[in-house]
């Protein structure tokens, strides 16, 4: 769940964006994994469902790093974008209800839409994500 003020707008990126509503210091913790909004799902789960929950899942939710696990976020935080040059970066070393957050990589200006690099976060794309290439 994101835990700083937020407002969604229209992205030069894609679609919808995340911008701060407010300035963010550098290593504030922007997101934190949060029980009630978001979920934590694993393969065997999502291998029981129905399809059209498969293809949401995989669509819109975040496969972990070690491929065990599909996150699905119940807040803006599915408006996202990926950069090469984020300002967000995850943090495995800080741990919030058992997960690692993402915090400001640097100063983050009001207004400023927010980024991270899918392929740090993200099992499904890291590598083509990594190396710039598009995902489709």
């Amino acid at each position: 769940m994101l835990i700083v003020a937020i407002a969604l707008q229209d992205s030069p990126i894609h679609g919808v964006g995340v911008y701060a509503a407010k300035p963010i210091a550098a290593g504030t913790v922007v997101w934190q994994f949060d029980p009630g909004i978001d979920h934590l799902h694993p393969i065997s789960w999502l291998r029981e469902q129905p399809p059209h929950v498969q293809r949401f899942v995989v669509n819109y939710g975040v496969l972990n790093l070690e491929q065990t696990h599909y996150y699905t976020l119940g807040d803006q935080t599915l408006f996202v974008n990926h950069s090469l040059s984020p300002n967000l970066v995850p943090r495995d070393d800080i741990l919030v209800n058992g997960e690692g957050v993402v915090v400001a990589a640097r100063d983050i200006a009001a207004g400023e839409e927010l980024t991270v690099n899918y392929g740090t976060i993200d099992g499904c794309d890291r590598d083509r994500l990594a190396q710039g290439l598009p995902l489709f």
